[in-house]
C-alpha cells in the first residue's frame, strides 16, 4: 500500500504540474491585442475639396454656417444632430456615400492644408482600415466650425470663436467594426483667420475567444485537485 506521505508527495507534484500547465495555457490562449495607435493626424493624406466656395446659404440665414465677414456674428454652436445640409453640386453625387463624381474633389489623397480661403468651406475624407474592432478617440481643433461624419453617419459638429487648439473638441466612438471606414469632415470659415488640427487614436477591443473555455476547464480541474488535497485522509 502507498503511505500517506507518498500520496501527499504525489499530490504536490501533480498540483505543481497543473499550475504550470494553467500558466502556459493562459499565455497561449489569450487573444493577441495590437497596441493602440494614432491613425489620423494633420500629416495624413485625404481626399480634399477646396472648390465649395461660400455655402452658408444651404442652412441660413441664422443657421450653423454664419454669413461671410462675421456678418451674422461669431456664434458658439454645438450640434445635437445631423444639420441636414442640402449639399451643393460641388460636393459630388453623394460624398457621404463615397460617390464623388461631379464634385470638386482631388483625384487622389493629398496633403490637407491647415488653412484655406477666408469665408469659404472645404471638405475632407480620410479613408482608413481597422484590423480589428476598435474604439476611436478624436481630438479636434478648428477656426471657425467643423462637422464630422463617420461612414456617412453624423458624429459631431460645433463652431466657436477663437483660435485653433487640438484639445478644443474631444469625440469618442465606443466601438467600430474591423474593415474599411471613412471619416468625413466639413470645415467652415466666416471671416478672419482659419485653422485646423486633428488627431485620431484607435484602441483595439479585446474579444473573448472560444479557446478561453479550455483555459476555464483547466482552472476548474486545478481547483478540484487542490480541494481533494486539502480534504482529510480517511483512517
Amino acid at each position: 500500500m502507498v503511505s500517506s506521505a507518498a500520496r501527499c508527495l504525489l499530490a504536490n507534484k501533480v498540483v505543481k504540474t497543473l499550475k504550470t500547465i494553467v500558466g502556459v495555457a493562459a499565455l497561449s490562449l489569450l487573444p493577441l491585442q495590437a497596441a493602440a495607435g494614432v491613425i489620423i493626424t494633420n500629416a495624413t493624406l485625404g481626399l480634399y475639396n477646396s472648390g465649395l466656395g461660400d455655402i452658408h446659404a444651404i442652412d441660413g440665414p441664422g443657421g450653423f454656417l454664419p454669413g461671410p465677414n462675421i456678418s451674422e456674428g461669431d456664434p458658439t454652436i454645438v450640434l445635437g444632430a445631423d444639420p441636414g445640409f442640402a449639399f451643393t453640386p460641388q460636393f459630388g453625387t453623394d460624398w457621404l456615400g463615397g460617390d464623388y463624381s461631379g464634385g470638386a474633389w482631388s483625384a487622389a489623397p493629398v496633403a490637407i492644408p491647415i488653412g484655406w480661403t477666408v469665408n469659404t468651406e472645404t471638405a475632407i475624407v480620410y479613408d482608413f482600415n481597422l484590423a480589428t474592432a476598435s474604439s476611436l478617440h478624436l481630438d479636434l481643433g478648428v477656426d471657425n466650425g467643423i462637422v464630422v461624419w463617420l461612414d456617412g453617419a453624423f458624429l459631431f459638429g460645433a463652431t466657436a470663436p477663437g483660435g485653433v487648439n487640438i484639445n478644443e473638441y474631444d469625440v469618442d466612438v465606443a466601438s467600430l467594426s474591423a474593415g474599411a471606414h471613412a471619416l468625413q469632415i466639413l470645415r467652415a470659415d466666416h471671416g478672419g483667420a482659419q485653422g485646423y488640427a486633428i488627431s485620431v487614436d484607435a484602441q483595439p477591443l479585446v474579444v473573448p475567444e472560444p479557446s478561453s473555455l479550455l483555459l476555464s476547464a483547466i482552472s476548474l480541474a486545478g481547483l478540484r485537485l487542490i480541494r481533494r488535497r486539502k480534504a482529510p485522509t480517511p483512517r
